[in-house]
């Protein structure tokens, strides 16, 4: 803690908010602009694809403002290597799993209206040819209102101070140049609840990709991949597989748990999603060689009723033990918006990747065009 970056040692290190598969992203004090900032540092081997896609964005469009951009960007020279630096705005927590335990706000309310502006994000960029590729909640942070006035010691008491463990060679000798001396927990970033607001940030594009350009393959998590995906069907990804993403993401913000949870491999999510919404069409059914453990020829599984999205909207969720901070013990989806959330999640998560709406028409449905004047 303490090291600085940037030209004239602008940017000084305060704590770790997090990391990724090909990055990491720390608090900074940006000592030129009194302001706090995030830095993502990516790998050394990780080209700066997020400014490609930034510069090919229409900001006139509607649902621009759910956008994180880059304040800046900047590389500096490291054991492994040179490294991109993003300079971003610091945002709060992901919007699920725990962000309903903190909330200030009328959770009810609020994790709608959150619902509302990622559908808006994804609409955004999918007006702009360009598909996310990693769209769950995980990339999807609660907006804060500003914190640049905090002196660090103020913060301090709010997050925590840093905790870092020594690293040791695990034969006694030197560590290797590369390695760094020590390694940094990540911060919680619960204690800034006072700075909560009701909006988000869509966040991570090194999974996009524009429309005419698609991957070979994605990193997104197996339990947010459509079956077309998942089965390794040769559709390349595209809008559709945001468009399945969207559909889990709206049922975990408002659930607060995910969709097809603590599934340990690809066969027990396939599985689930059958469960949920029946047998998968011939193509992709015959493509499944396990399918024969779960279910039998005509999709029936052993279990005598049939789990339901409605059934998982009607569980209330609620808290082990009181949690210090905790604002709200429990958490039920109301009554009135069970059947129309598990009405758009259905049209979400149909089978036929055109059959699914799209991220406009998905804000023409009544769950989320109740929450559109709101945000």
């Amino acid at each position: 803690m303490g090291d600085c970056l940037g030209e004239s040692a602008q940017y000084r290190v305060l704590r770790k908010l997090g990391y990724g598969g090909f990055a990491t992203v720390w608090l900074y004090r940006d000592t030129q602009n009194s302001r706090y900032v995030a830095l993502k540092i990516l790998m050394a081997t990780v080209n700066l694809d997020e400014l490609e896609i930034s510069s090919q964005l229409d900001f006139t469009l509607p649902g621009a403002e759910f956008i994180a951009l880059p304040l800046a960007h900047f590389t500096f020279r490291g054991p492994n290597g040179t490294h991109h630096v993003l300079v971003l705005p610091v945002l709060g927590p992901r919007v699920s799993p725990d962000i309903w335990r903190h909330m200030k706000m009328n959770p009810n309310v609020t994790l709608r209206r959150l619902a509302c502006q990622a559908a808006q994000a994804l609409d955004f960029l999918h007006r702009n040819q360009i598909c996310h590729g990693d769209f769950r909640p995980g990339n999807i942070l609660i907006n804060l209102a500003s914190i640049d006035h905090l002196p660090e010691t103020e913060l301090t008491n709010l997050i925590g101070p840093p905790i870092a463990f020594r690293v040791r060679h695990e034969s006694g000798g030197d560590l290797p140049s590369s390695c760094p001396p020590h390694l940094v927990e990540r911060c919680s970033l619960a204690g800034l609840n006072d700075y909560f607001t009701d909006k988000i940030k869509l966040i991570d594009f090194g999974e996009s990709f524009h429309f005419s350009s698609p991957p070979k393959a994605l990193g997104i998590p197996d339990s947010y991949k459509p079956p077309e995906l998942l089965l390794g069907e040769s559709a390349a990804p595209g809008p559709f597989t945001d468009l399945w993403a969207l559909g889990c993401t709206l049922f975990e913000v408002r659930r607060q748990t995910q969709l097809f949870y603590m599934l340990p491999n690809t066969d027990e999510i396939i599985a689930e999603i059958v469960m949920l919404f029946g047998k998968l069409p011939d193509s992709l059914w015959d493509k499944w060689e396990r399918r024969k453990r779960f279910f039998d020829d005509s999709g029936q599984g052993p279990r005598s009723e049939s789990a339901t999205l409605e059934m998982f909207l009607t569980r209330e969720l609620e808290l082990w033990e009181p949690e210090p901070g905790a604002t709200w013990p429990s958490l039920l989806t109301p009554e009135a918006g069970r059947k129309q959330l598990a009405d758009l999640i259905y049209k979400l998560l149909k089978y036929e990747a055109t059959e699914r709406l799209t991220a406009a028409e998905a804000l023409e449905h009544e769950w989320l065009k109740d929450a559109v004047e709101g945000t």
